[in-house]
């Protein structure tokens, strides 16, 4: 396992040749990115722009555009948090336009999947994972291509996607 940096990060997203499939585990994420954009949607007005969200987008847009495809597998808890009902209000409905597509897994009926690290899965030959400290404040990534640490991964979220169904089907 090794550290990358955001750049190889995206990278591997540009770089995958079938598909992305992405685990969201918390319920909130602090990132610092994001807070004017999270400030904005409490006040009710239109997010700011950002780069890192405007490169993600396009990222995802070059993948979907090739016939590539970028999958999210959201895990959830009930109640749902604020964070939550922004991403589904704002974040994912702009990521399905860009090609992105979203599912959940509700955690309450498949808690085994309760506390998995996020992490993300690229065409089943490696695998990088988001750490994050107890605040749920990113720290970096990890990176690994081992067989075993990829196969463990794949097989999770093999059952992670046959316990989901797409976000636009969920009511928080």
């Amino acid at each position: 396992m090794k550290r990358i940096d955001v750049d190889e990060l995206y990278s591997l997203y540009n770089g995958v040749r079938d598909r992305a499939v992405r685990w969201e585990g918390l319920q909130v994420y602090r990132v610092p990115w994001e807070k004017e954009r999270i400030e904005a949607w409490e006040r009710g007005e239109t997010a700011p722009a950002d780069d890192r969200k405007d490169r993600s987008t396009r990222s995802m847009r070059r993948i979907s555009e090739s016939g590539r495809r970028s999958i999210r597998v959201r895990g959830l808890r009930r109640p749902a948090t604020d964070y939550i009902r922004r991403q589904f209000a704002t974040a994912y409905p702009n990521n399905a336009a860009a090609g992105e597509d979203t599912v959940v897994v509700d955690l309450d009926e498949h808690p085994e999947f309760d506390g998995v690290e996020d992490f993300v899965v690229f065409d089943r030959k490696s695998v990088m994972w988001y750490r994050y400290d107890d605040e749920c404040r990113l720290l970096g990534y990890d990176f690994s291509d081992d067989a075993a640490d990829v196969a463990d991964r794949v097989a999770l979220l093999d059952r992670m996607l046959v316990a989901a169904v797409p976000y636009t089907e969920v009511v928080l």
